[in-house]
């Protein structure tokens, strides 16, 4: 059994994986209130994998709250794995989050993916798969929906301030009300760089990618995509990724 650890940027998720790729156990909770975050006990688990983007204090505070003398792998994107490369200039300057969802993306699709990940900030990736060989040409960071809702509240002061909580799913392009105007200009934003990234990559590869969308905000951005092309949402990607990456590394010691 293998326990996986997303850090984002306002959040910590984990799941305990069992051999078949299965989630057994699941709890998430704020990155603030990490002290009364549920960790499974050490005996549920034989191994520990980490990708945190949160910072290193943030980390310590991981392993504090962890207190394990069990293996523990904190993953940092490398240039290569499992036949995936990273074109980023400096591999290891891509998010571990990032990395750790396209391959989880490549294991589950072995087919070119435009990649999002929408929480506090969105991930726009591109995936090109070609029979073996896979790919990551690199990709684009934007404000999330929520981030960018505040953003113009706290700038603008006659803007107010607005909630997608109860937003029909159903959009008007011609928004007649500033809450309209906001949500709307938000949400499409985001679907249309994920419509500019698929252009891009179907351009490339010379057909069209499947677009994998994960994170809080993905059932939005899905209805607003409104696309035909293979369009699908996984939930909790980056510890999917973190289970694939794990499964690589113990057969490369082997």
């Amino acid at each position: 059994m293998l326990l996986c650890i997303d850090s984002g940027n306002s959040k910590t998720k984990w799941a305990v994986f069992n051999s078949a790729g299965e989630i057994v156990d699941f709890g998430s909770g704020l990155n603030s209130e990490l002290a009364d975050l549920a960790f499974p006990s050490a005996s549920a688990y034989q191994r520990i994998i980490v990708s945190n983007v949160a910072g290193a204090a943030h980390q310590a505070s991981i392993i504090k709250r962890l207190a394990s003398k069990l293996p523990m792998h904190t993953v940092q994107s490398p240039a290569v794995m499992a036949g995936l490369r990273n074109h980023y200039q400096v591999a290891q300057a891509l998010g571990s989050d990032r990395f750790s969802a396209m391959m989880a993306a490549y294991c589950m699709q072995k087919a070119s993916c435009v990649v999002v990940s929408a929480g506090t900030a969105v991930t726009i990736d591109a995936l090109s798969v070609h029979g073996t060989q896979a790919d990551f040409l690199g990709g684009w960071i934007l404000p999330g929906l929520h981030l960018m809702q505040q953003s113009l509240t706290q700038a603008a002061a006659q803007l107010p301030e607005t909630s997608f909580s109860s937003k029909p799913a159903e959009q008007t392009k011609f928004a007649r009300n500033t809450e309209d105007a906001m949500q709307f200009g938000a949400l499409n934003a985001v679907v249309g760089a994920i419509k500019e990234m698929s252009a891009a990559l179907t351009a490339n590869d010379n057909k069209p990618p499947h677009i994998i969308i994960s994170g809080g905000d993905a059932a939005l951005i899905k209805i607003g995509l409104a696309v035909t092309t293979p369009c699908s949402i996984v939930d909790n990607l980056v510890l999917h990724g973190l289970y694939f990456m794990d499964r690589n590394l113990q057969s490369e010691s082997q």
